[in-house]
């Protein structure tokens, strides 16, 4: 990654109590499981935030800008929209205009900084500098941090990996901030979640090989814990690690592993609807999410604060809720 496209990703500190995230990753530890998808306090200004068009933040001609122009274009309805590449910069806003993109995240909980930065995407309020300071993020969609969706040694985009993922997140912002349009408030939007995880035992749920290969964690975990991406770059021991042992897949329907190329076929194919895709993030906890191949729905969702890999145990919770 050049320096210049490294600097725009800048390390945002976060305070759970005046910070807004989406249910997807709630760091609320003193709430319930199932946290608000927006702070109560910034209702009104996400409703401004909402109406107002969400710029997009691209890098470069390739693979990943044109699936994250399709992905807009297909399934962002909540307000208009507009693309910015900056690999040259970033674009001279409206002072608290809507954004989404990607940055690594410090948090902070109750006032302490934890000891390691997270990877996410983000949408929120934007100044006219480009960015999102940390009380002006209204949700985050959390990746696999340590592994191979985030790059810290990539020379052009440390998010090209993340490519598989961008239609579901994109999918699901736009479904979250309709539903806080039209009801005022996030109340129920996760009971309409639990009800479609029956429809997960009709499908062929689709694993991608990635989250069964090894990856150097090394190089993102030691740019994450200095807060410096360059760190990552230089010269150091391998530590190989997976997010899933496929020994551990306890998934009682039916299931396929299969590479990300396959996958992105499959998602056009005709037969789309008869399969589920198994994409879990491992961040600064480790959530457990499955999506509908063909409409991007989320039909599951878990959090476990703790755990640096997937395990039986997390199947066998997606297998009840299935009613596998």
């Amino acid at each position: 990654m050049s320096d210049n496209f490294a600097s725009k990703f800048i390390t945002m500190k976060l305070s759970i109590r005046i910070v807004a995230f989406c249910t997807l990753i709630s760091f609320a530890f003193t709430a319930p499981a199932y946290a608000q998808i927006f702070d109560k306090n910034r209702g009104k200004n996400v409703q401004k935030l909402i109406a107002k068009t969400t710029h997009v933040y691209a890098y470069g001609n390739t693979p990943y800008t044109d699936r994250l122009k399709a992905c807009f274009s297909s399934y962002w309805k909540i307000s208009p929209f507009e693309y910015h590449d900056i690999s040259e910069g970033l674009p001279s806003l409206e002072s608290e205009s809507a954004v989404f993109m990607p940055a690594v995240v410090g948090l902070t909980i109750r006032d302490h900084e934890t000891a390691m930065n997270h990877p996410f995407y983000v949408y929120g309020e934007a100044g006219k500098s480009g960015l999102v300071s940390g009380e002006a993020i209204i949700a985050a969609f959390p990746i696999n941090g340590f592994h191979y969706e985030f790059d810290v040694v990539s020379a052009t985009n440390m998010y090209n990996r993340c490519l598989l993922r961008l239609p579901y997140m994109v999918y699901n912002l736009n479904d979250m901030l309709t539903y806080i349009k039209t009801n005022g408030n996030d109340n129920g939007y996760f009971k309409d979640i639990e009800k479609k995880a029956e429809r997960i035992a009709s499908k062929t749920m689709i694993i991608p090989a990635d989250l069964i290969t090894e990856w150097d964690v090394n190089p993102n975990t030691t740019a994450l814990m200095k807060a410096n991406l360059d760190a990552g770059k230089k010269s150091m021991k391998s530590i190989m690690a997976a997010v899933l042992n496929e020994s551990d897949i306890s998934f009682t329907g039916k299931y396929k592993i299969m590479k990300t190329e396959e996958i992105l076929k499959l998602e056009q194919s005709a037969d789309a609807d008869k399969y589920s895709l198994f994409l879990p993030a491992i961040n600064n906890s480790k959530y457990i999410m499955v999506y509908d191949l063909k409409t991007k729905e989320l039909l599951y969702f878990d959090k476990v604060t703790m755990g640096m890999r997937i395990k039986e145990k997390d199947f066998d919770r997606l297998n009840k809720a299935a009613g596998l």
